[in-house]
């Protein structure tokens, strides 16, 4: 593939998908789109509703657990999919035979099974281990969009196709999260549930994104690529972790071991 430079970090140019060289190392993979969405151009080409736009799919991924099973059953753009570090193993589901086709045809990804099919009573069969993560993100509920036209081919806005999604997500038996704008209807079926909230850019302008969880603040998290608030504060940190491992080189063996049985201490506890 292609090497350029993009704001000052190397992107892999294939035919549909882009690899981003990461500080740590490691690759992350966007569709071309979604790339020029960051970049502050294309924004017309996103997937409606996807979440790939700056901001948001760090804040979420700031959010999920470790996991070794991933399950996302709205596919669509599949920003957190590319986005995130993989897990063992990858479940994603989209209703939408030219979405799931055009994501085979890719075949960027290693470790992942697509499904063409209903989600839901797809997840309803399947056998689930504690490690496993569910991430649910659903055309939203009619009722909180802006536009109230018709942006899917196969839509899902209904209040009786949420409250069939919700009566699964609370089913579940492993670590869930929902993305949404905020109703009552969620609000209510989802009590008890953690949520944080965040702006977000949508096509209509700025809207409030929700994201709810059925587990605590995670202590440890599967991807530590986007930690920050924002671009500025996510390049200190970055700054930071530099300088401690060069600390952390310079230790004793016996203190550096020291201080790592802290940390796990710590996860212990969480």
């Amino acid at each position: 593939m292609r090497a350029v430079l993009l704001g000052g970090s190397r992107f892999y140019l294939g035919i549909d998908i882009i690899a981003v060289l990461c500080d740590d190392g490691h690759y992350r993979y966007f569709h071309r789109a979604s790339i020029l969405a960051l970049s502050g151009d294309g924004r017309s080409k996103m997937y409606k509703g996807g979440k790939a736009g700056a901001g948001v799919y760090q804040q979420i991924i700031n959010q999920i657990p470790p996991h070794e099973v991933y399950i996302e059953p709205f596919l669509g753009g599949g920003a957190i999919l590319l986005a995130k570090r993989p897990a063992a193993c990858s479940i994603a589901i989209d209703v939408d035979g030219d979405v799931i086709d055009g994501w085979r045809s890719d075949g960027v990804l290693p470790g992942v099974t697509y499904i063409h099919g209903d989600a839901i009573s797809y997840l309803r069969k399947l056998r689930y281990e504690r490690s496993t993560f569910v991430y649910f993100d659903p055309p939203y509920l009619m009722e909180t969009r802006k536009s109230k036209r018709k942006l899917y081919t196969y839509e899902f806005g209904d209040s009786g196709h949420h409250r069939r999604l919700l009566e699964l997500a609370l089913w579940l038996p492993c670590m869930v999260a929902v993305s949404g704008y905020w109703s009552s209807l969620y609000e209510s079926s989802l009590q008890g549930w953690r949520s944080i909230s965040f702006n977000a850019k949508t096509r209509a302008g700025v809207a409030r994104e929700w994201l709810w969880m059925n587990y605590p603040e995670p202590v440890e998290l599967h991807d530590y690529s986007y930690l920050g608030q924002n671009f500025r504060e996510r390049e200190k940190i970055t700054r930071q972790k530099k300088r401690w491992r060069a600390r952390l080189l310079r230790m004793d063996k016996l203190q550096r071991y020291a201080l790592l049985s802290s940390i796990a201490e710590l996860g212990d506890v969480g």
